[in-house]
């Protein structure tokens, strides 16, 4: 009974979601000229400068698989095969009169713009229009293959399976290739639909998928799997249909992989229109946060820099270089990270929040030396201990081992922190843009010390809720 009852919710969820997501006939057309116009001007400036390229849409709009809470336009600008990279920078000028004062240039592979315009975030893609997929010489040259292939392969229902599961995604935070993300992109999901035919084919498989999971749509590998294996290392491998030497699943981060399965498996179990929709998280009183952060024994430690000028991929690609940059510092010192997080308005302010054990270390540190029958070693190792003004207690030898107890250099995390990022801070492996910021504008937090910035910062309140949470919205 309940297996029916599952089926009845999920099909009532699904017809829910679609009317809430697909466009209607009024935003497409809105869209549609939106698009024409922009296509129209640049078409227009790069005339005038003598430019040879073609200008279209690519993406979700082209598909017609975008969502209607999606804003996003990707406007390409085709330049011919052979020319030098420099006319890039030729058409992404004309492109700036075209998306005026409200644009950032950015680099990926190569050069773009990201601009807002009438409520749309459009990005101006230039890459080389090529005969096949196969002579792309970046990711960009070969979109327009995607385009081609998903239009020739979608049919009307097929895209509605799109927009559930681009949606699905949405709700659980698995979606979307960007490097804050890491996710499953929109092409991805539109090649996951063409193989297993519809949303719920490919939740049921995917809440089996094993740990390395290959997806041939094409057959271009012929089942040959230890093959695949060779070619990509990824836990999930899905072959892009248009050039077998790339794995459209590679940006895919294992946690987000293992949330998709995970929340695959809930939801066939518990169909919930929440997968889709979450409730919005409501941060909670800082009197509460306080109480929670007492009641774990631990430190809370908080580095807040200013502005980092940089388009989100970049900034990221950034903040998480140096997250893990500065949770190895502290391990090598022996401060136990109990877990650890970033977070950036991506304007004015980022943090990076660490949960340390305890932010003091005792002052004795145990060293263990060589074992006596290295006779050099051994030498070395009294040498420099036995007389050292740090060791308190020793050398002795356990077992065959010579230890000595020494003092610590670094016994406050916070202090420890200052001083690498004053004096050591182009070896501890941070990023050059978080560098910059941290020198120019680096503040420092102990558990309550948050107090204001959370109080007076709901974005970010609303993120220390959830980290201290500690689950996905959709488990219950």
């Amino acid at each position: 009974m309940s297996r029916i009852n599952n089926k009845d919710a999920t099909s009532e969820i699904c017809e829910t979601v679609l009317r809430k997501t697909t466009p209607n006939q009024k935003e497409k057309e809105k869209t549609a000229q939106f698009c024409h116009k922009l296509i129209t001007n640049l078409q227009k400036e790069l005339r005038k400068n003598s430019l040879e390229a073609e200008v279209q849409i690519e993406g979700s709009i082209a598909k017609d698989t975008w969502l209607i809470e999606e804003k996003d336009i990707d406007l390409f600008i085709l330049v011919p095969k052979g020319q030098n990279r420099e006319v890039f920078a030729n058409v992404l000028n004309a492109a700036k009169k075209v998306a005026g004062k409200n644009c950032l240039e950015a680099y990926a592979e190569h050069p773009y713009i990201e601009a807002k315009i009438d409520g749309f975030k459009v990005d101006f893609v230039p890459c080389f229009k090529v005969s096949s997929a196969e002579q792309a010489e970046s990711s960009v040259d070969r979109t327009p293959f995607h385009t081609q292939y998903v239009l020739e392969h979608l049919t009307e229902e097929t895209k509605k399976e799109v927009r559930l599961l681009k949606r699905f995604m949405r709700g659980i935070g698995t979606y979307g290739a960007e490097i804050k993300i890491g996710g499953f992109s929109g092409y991805l999901c539109e090649v996951l639909i063409l193989y297993y035919g519809s949303f719920i084919s490919l939740l049921k498989s995917a809440a089996d998928w094993k740990q390395y999971e290959v997806i041939d749509l094409e057959n271009h590998f012929r089942e040959k799997y230890a093959e695949v294996k060779q070619v990509f290392p990824e836990h999930l491998v899905v072959v892009d249909p248009v050039d077998k030497g790339r794995n459209v699943a590679s940006a895919v981060k294992p946690e987000r992989l293992s949330e998709f399965i995970v929340a695959s498996r809930q939801f066939l179990k518990t169909p919930r229109l929440e997968f889709f929709y979450p409730k919005p998280v409501q941060p909670s009183p800082f009197d509460a946060i306080n109480r929670k952060m007492k009641s774990r024994g631990t430190t809370f430690i908080f580095l807040k820099t200013g502005a980092i000028p940089a388009v989100p991929d970049v900034l990221w690609g950034q903040l998480y270089r140096s997250q893990k940059a500065l949770a190895k510092t502290l391990t090598v010192c022996n401060f136990n990270i109990v877990q650890h997080n970033v977070w950036s308005d991506e304007k004015s302010v980022n943090v990076f929040l660490f949960e340390v054990d305890s932010r003091y270390l005792p002052m004795v540190e145990r060293h263990v030396g060589p074992p006596v029958w290295k006779k050099e070693d051994c030498e070395k190792f009294l040498e420099k201990h036995l007389k050292s003004k740090k060791t308190l207690s020793g050398p002795r030898i356990e077992d065959d081992r010579w230890i000595v107890d020494r003092q610590r250099h670094y016994v406050d995390a916070v202090n420890f922190l200052r001083e690498k990022l004053k004096k050591d801070k182009e070896k501890l492996g941070i990023a050059s843009m978080v560098l910059n910021a941290f020198a120019s504008s680096l503040e420092i937090w102990v558990d309550a010390e948050v107090k204001n910035f959370y109080v007076h910062n709901r974005d970010f309140a609303i993120f220390f809720t959830e980290f201290l949470e500690g689950k996905p919205r959709w488990l219950h």
